[in-house]
């Protein structure tokens, strides 16, 4: 019995942090990029039961070259946008917020890439804090 107690509010908490998770919705995985472009992105996150405070989020892009891409955790590469998470539509229990940043015009070559998306958000009424780093492979392209 006491194991359950214990585990009990555990996993409804885990539940509760899952329910809250985001995802990079746009653009697709595999997308070419280019230095200079306009890129729409959109961070997509569920309507969760629990109430959430949206502290910051971050877009950076990463360029892997040299591959393999750095751990985003550790190394966020050129950032892209810092605010905050910002509902522009909802439809099916998905919210999202659309936003639109610009590839740096910077001396890449053609190689892999990665747009990650950090977000800190605070969860229920304690409240807990939340870190969670999404990442979506991409193209870096140049002519």
């Amino acid at each position: 019995m006491k194991f359950a107690s214990a585990v009990l509010p555990l996993l409804a908490f885990v539940s509760s942090v899952a329910a809250q998770a985001s995802h990079i919705g746009v653009p697709p995985p595999g997308t070419q990029i280019s230095p200079g472009q306009s890129l729409d992105v959109s961070i997509v996150k569920y309507n969760g039961l629990q109430g959430s405070t949206e502290v910051g989020l971050v877009l950076s892009l990463q360029y892997c070259n040299p591959a393999p891409c750095p751990d985003p955790v550790n190394q966020l590469g050129f950032i892209l946008y810092t605010g905050k998470w910002t509902q522009d539509g909802f439809k099916n229990g998905q919210m999202w917020d659309n936003i639109t940043v610009t590839i740096p015009d910077f001396d890449f070559t053609t190689a892999p890439a990665r747009l990650v998306e950090t977000r800190f958000h605070l969860i229920g009424a304690g409240p807990a804090a939340n870190l969670e780093t999404n990442t979506l492979d991409l193209q870096m392209v140049v002519n």
